[in-house]
């Protein structure tokens, strides 16, 4: 029993050792497509020395031993990367990222590896003439020591000051921290955030963690947490965004951004904010402006005044038909014959509004009437503008109303009428002058200059030196007292006609027609001592009172 016991034992051994021979030679293998085992036998041509392999975009440029345990001296060197890839992958778990990191990034890597139970050394880098290269040598883990190239080396000390220079060149102040709540790193920033924090006093370890109030419990990955420093050196507070990121080990690495920007930036929009809102409260106008869903986000005191929608309807958020809904409900819209035709119709005035030219006047049934404004807000949000103007409205229908008034007190005058301003232009005429000339003013192209009319006047009389006077009358050319004269047609009618000034530079000229029957009938219209103008051999005006 013992005997087989024993012998038992000695084929265990015997088979550990054949699979620890095999697992150590199976780097030996040559990619030269025959897959046989190199004539170099255990470790000697593989791990004994350092290997060092140059590639210029996947080409081997570099010289090969007839021993090397990975690359056959007759390797095609087109092929070569892809072959020493195969090779090495096995020896590392972690060899394949780095790699794709070093070719597409440049980031130079060192790993521990293992051919069988021979540990080795495999790192890599990218020179500054685009030379890949890879090496693979012995270690020796058990004093501590590892055989590593000396460029290889030379770069990662190199990427590794690169990237000390670049965290301490930066505003943000970084520090890790142990599972024991000690910083065991920081940066400059960090360095100097504590030196002010002391008044200009030089931090030493252990330094202090700061913000630790405030950062209990830690922030969650993927978020920050705002907090605040009182620095001796300021009046105000420091605000920093800061946020965590778990390492491995258990150690968090915290990362501060300084945010007074932002806190300023939110303070001021918020002061502008109570202002807006303060001023909007103020308005007598309403306003509602809903967000690119059609949801009420926003609505003033005005608005329920002059919806009487309510208070805690409008806090609800209503969307732009629920919002109408209301309004009907309460009588504060048109009342249409096919409300939901027209509620549709208004729905479809946020395509108006987005483009600025929604406006719009409601006649309410109570008598009131509403503008109706709608405007375009970023991100698709549109702005409605409702303003009573029912005073105005009523203003303006007395003032339309007063001057139709005036306009037939004017018509029912037996006298025709005209009023010029300074610069020649009839600016009003009565029904006696369409009457007496056979001109609708109303209809054929608006009111005529003053050379139409006095063109039209004396076709329709006989020569008469009173239009000269009245174009310069009229253009202030001449004294501009009250002046008559008397004209007749060529149909025999004698008209007295009487210039006098008006308000605004104006002038208004009368056309009387005179009773044929009357010595002197100039006499009642004319303000001076009349002058009897002979129609026939008629002189100025000014002519006259110089006779």
């Amino acid at each position: 029993m013992a005997n087989a016991t024993t012998v038992m034992y000695l084929a265990i051994s015997l088979v550990t050792a054949i699979g620890a021979v095999l697992l150590s030679s199976r780097v030996l293998f040559m990619r030269s497509g025959r897959g046989r085992l190199a004539a170099a036998a255990g470790p000697v041509g593989g791990s004994d020395i350092l290997r060092c392999y140059r590639f210029r975009e996947d080409y081997l440029i570099s010289d090969l031993d007839a021993d090397d345990a990975f690359l056959d001296a007759s390797v095609d060197r087109t092929v070569a990367f892809a072959r020493l890839s195969a090779a090495l992958g096995p020896l590392s778990p972690d060899f394949g990222p780095h790699l794709a990191a070093l070719r597409d990034r440049g980031e130079a890597f060192l790993l521990d590896g293992r051919i069988g139970t021979d540990p080795v050394t495999i790192s890599g880098r990218v020179e500054e003439d685009s030379t890949l290269v890879l090496s693979v040598g012995p270690s020796a883990e058990r004093n501590g020591r590892q055989t590593v190239e000396s460029a290889a080396l030379d770069a990662l000390q190199g990427e590794l000051s690169d990237l000390r220079a670049a965290l301490d060149a930066g505003s943000v102040p970084m520090w890790r921290v142990d599972e024991g709540g000690q910083v065991v790193w920081a940066n400059t920033p960090y360095f100097d955030l504590v030196e002010r924090l002391r008044g200009g006093d030089a931090p030493g370890w252990p330094l202090p963690r700061i913000f630790a109030d405030q950062l209990e419990p830690a922030p969650n990955d993927g978020t920050s947490r705002r907090c605040h420093l009182n620095l001796p050196d300021r009046d105000e507070a420091s605000w920093f965004e800061v946020a965590c990121d778990r390492m491995p080990g258990g150690s968090v690495l915290y990362t501060a951004q300084p945010a007074d920007r932002v806190i300023r930036a939110e303070t001021t929009l918020r002061e502008f904010l109570q202002t807006t809102t303060k001023t909007f409260a103020a308005l007598p106008i309403g306003l509602a402006v809903f967000d690119r869903k059609r949801q009420l986000v926003t609505f003033n005191p005005a608005l329920n005044a002059l919806t009487q929608a309510g208070v805690e309807f409008l806090s609800s958020r209503p969307d732009l038909r629920a919002f109408l809904d209301q309004l009907r409900e309460k009588g504060r819209i048109p009342e249409p014959r096919d409300y939901r035709s027209w509620r549709d119709e208004i729905a479809r005035l946020e395509e108006g509004a987005e483009n600025g030219t929604y406006q719009e006047m409601w006649e309410l049934p109570e008598g009131a009437t509403f503008r109706v404004i709608g405007r375009p807000h970023p991100d698709g949000a549109i702005a409605f503008m409702i303003e009573d103007i029912s005073a105005e409205v009523s203003l303006t229908r007395q003032f339309r109303a007063d001057l139709d008034m005036y306009q037939a007190v004017l018509d029912a005058s037996p006298s025709a009428i005209a009023v010029f301003d300074h610069d020649g232009g009839m600016i009003h005429s009565n029904q006696g002058y369409d009457d007496l000339w056979g001109r609708d003013t109303a209809r054929v192209g608006g009111l005529p200059h003053l050379s139409e009319a006095v063109s039209l006047w004396s076709t329709r009389c006989k020569p008469s030196p009173v239009w000269a006077e009245l174009r310069q009358f009229v253009c202030h050319e001449v004294p501009r007292d009250p002046n008559v004269a008397q004209v007749e047609t060529v149909d025999g009618i004698r008209l007295a006609v009487r210039m006098a000034p008006a308000r605004g530079r104006a002038t208004v000229v009368h056309f009387i027609p005179l009773d044929a029957h009357l010595h002197n009938p100039l006499a009642e219209l004319s303000l001076k001592p009349p002058v009897v103008i002979d129609a026939g051999a008629a002189q100025p005006l000014g002519a006259a009172r110089t006779a």
